[in-house]
């Protein structure tokens, strides 16, 4: 029998597209994805996988199984998105967007209880998911994975020493049932060519056959010659000579006027204050080194993100035409074969390749860990490594050899910090340094910890109340067990829905229950979504006492009976809401005993 894969939170499907090119007979069998423009390009690329395009909340493993006629699970890919745990978003462990990483559990423990349990799991994600307190995610995903029989493994990768022609650093995760070495594949290529590794794949080697080529109406390229193919191209050039999606982003007048003034690997700093928007200045002169900036032919791209198509918000314009870079020339420097097609509007393909996993990166991975070779690069992050505690080292490793042709400065680490064109006569680093790198001394303003960390705690637009007060008037019937559908009505998230209409059922319940909660993100959510609550003062919310460590909360008064009780996720008909089996919140309740219990009884759950 072939092997077989699954991707949840696929996206266009880079994953995918290089686990197929590392096994020829991989049949993908199902995939998941929100987004409808993301769906409909995997759909095109693999037909015979079922592809839901919904919300994940509404899906259950064994309906998936069922739906897709899955045997066996081979690989299951995942790429949780990352706004809630990237640099550039809010550094919030409480983000309702972090509990895509809990339906990725909920979902492999489903699968599992049907007896699909998957013999491997690959998860990728951005390395932010390892800097400071987010760090907690890395170690709850280990215990969960070691919880449930798999060897696991990580590290934040750069894909450049894999031959991907851009520096993109990710976080990669792998869980096997099979004991592997936790290695990743030996580098293909460093970033100088000082060693017995080749340089880094530059953008020229990537693109260079896209810049001149003619395009027809359907944005479809004629490439042109490169002589003797190198192996990046020979993987991404498989089609006759043509690649479809050569197509970009228009400029305005005053945007092809700006670039029109920065030299490969220059960037705003090399545009005339005249041209320029008046917040340059009050940006940090180490800051934003790449806002309107070029990529250099000569050395491998800054990561591609989904906004490449604006030349404002990174360095995305062309090495040598003033425009931004195609859909097609960003793919190619995400690793995407030529035959690989982007559908939807053309800021939907900018955005499906922009989120990808490269395929060639994931192709080297996936014969990898197939190889199960004893030899490759040790994985910085174990079980050992995470359960000593100690402090990681640095994960993402600094390029050196960037290559800058602006005339104010040189090349090597740290050459965007130049002084910008037209300010006159450079201010002396302590001065500038003594204003913060700024030259307007106006108040900051931290969006990220003061704004945007604040919008994610106010609910504003929940209606928790009227969630709680609904059910309410439901009550309900359970005695060892109750189970709540995880339904997204609204703007309430599913988990957070279900959670409030518990808090109402056990506020009508007599006496204290201890709540063994073994996934740390529903505690947390419990006690903003309490918080929440009791602000708005509700009828009859139960008392909440939540130790700071541990999986157990306390929940309602100390006098009358006390109860122990276990919450998780499953796939269940026990609803009086759902007809087949589908994904619920279930609170598991052991039958009731006075209280006075003593200091030593413990509960352990397995």
């Amino acid at each position: 029998m072939g092997q077989t894969a699954i991707d949840l939170y696929s996206g266009c499907g880079g994953m995918s597209a290089g686990a197929c090119a590392a096994i020829p007979d991989l049949e993908v069998k199902w995939a998941l994805d929100i987004d409808t423009d993301a769906t409909r390009t995997f759909r095109n690329s693999h037909p015979e996988a079922l592809v839901d395009c919904c919300d994940v909340s509404l899906v259950s493993a064994a309906d998936v199984v069922e739906r897709a006629g899955i045997d066996q699970i081979d690989w299951f890919f995942a790429g949780p998105t990352c706004q809630a745990v990237s640099t550039m978003g809010v550094f919030h462990l409480d983000d309702p967007r972090n509990a895509l990483f809990v339906h990725f559990i909920r979902l492999l423990d489903g699968f599992t209880a049907v007896g699909r349990k998957p013999r491997r799991v690959i998860m990728e994600n951005v390395p932010g998911v390892v800097y400071g307190k987010n760090l907690v995610i890395v170690k709850e995903l280990f215990k969960l994975f070691e919880d449930r029989g798999y060897n696991v493994f990580a590290d934040v990768v750069n894909m450049a020493d894999y031959g991907l022609p851009q520096l993109r650093n990710r976080f990669i995760l792998v869980a096997t049932l099979d004991p592997i070495p936790a290695n990743f594949p030996l580098h293909t290529h460093a970033s100088d060519a000082s060693g017995k590794l080749p340089e880094y794949v530059s953008v020229s080697e990537a693109i260079s056959d896209l810049s001149d080529c003619s395009t027809d109406a359907a944005a479809v390229a004629t490439l042109g010659s490169v002589g003797l193919p190198t192996a990046f191209q020979s993987f991404v050039r498989d089609t006759a000579g043509m690649a479809p999606n050569h197509h970009s982003n228009k400029l305005s007048d005053l945007n092809r006027k700006r670039v029109s003034k920065v030299p490969q690997g220059g960037c705003w700093k090399d545009i005339p204050p005249e041209l320029l928007p008046d917040r340059f200045r009050r940006v940090r002169l180490t800051d934003y080194a790449t806002l309107y900036g070029r990529l250099h032919a000569a050395t491998p791209a800054y990561t591609i993100s989904a906004g490449f198509g604006n030349v404002t918000s990174g360095c995305f314009t062309h090495p040598l035409h003033d425009r931004a870079l195609t859909v097609r020339e960003g793919a190619r420097l995400q690793g995407f074969k030529d035959s690989f097609e982007f559908l939807g509007a053309r800021d939907a393909q900018y955005r499906q390749v922009g989120n990808a996993v490269p395929p060639f990166f994931m192709m080297k991975l996936v014969r990898h860990l197939l190889a199960g070779a004893a030899v490759g690069v040790p994985a910085r992050m174990t079980s050992e490594v995470i359960a000593n505690g100690r402090k990681l080292p640095p994960m993402v490793k600094r390029y050196m050899n960037k290559r800058n042709d602006s005339e104010r400065s040189g090349d090597g680490y740290g050459s965007g910090t130049y002084w910008p064109a037209g300010w006159g006569e450079p201010i002396p680093a302590d001065a500038v340094a003594a204003n913060g790198y700024r030259l307007s001394n106006a108040k900051l303003r931290y969006r990220r910890r003061d704004e945007w960390r604040a919008s994610r705690d106010t609910f504003a637009d929940q209606d928790l109340v009227a969630v709680y007060e609904e059910q309410q008037r439901r009550g309900t019937d359970g005695a060892g067990m109750i189970a709540l559908p995880l339904t997204k009505e609204g703007e309430v998230d599913a988990i957070d829905r279900a959670i409030v209409q518990l808090l109402a059922i056990l506020g009508s319940k007599p006496g204290q229950i201890e709540l063994n909660i073994p996934v740390r993100y529903l505690r947390a959510r419990l006690k903003l979504l309490h918080d929440q609550l009791s602000e708005r003062r509700v009828s009859d919310l139960p008392q909440l006492a939540m130790p700071e460590d541990g999986a157990a909360v306390l929940l309602g008064s100390d006098e009358g009976t006390f109860r122990l009780a276990r919450l998780t996720f499953e796939d269940t008909d026990m609803s009086p809401d759902a007809s087949l089996k589908a994904p619920h919140l279930v609170l598991h309740l052991e039958p009731p005993r006075q209280q006075g219990r003593g200091k030593s009884e413990e509960l352990h759950y397995r």
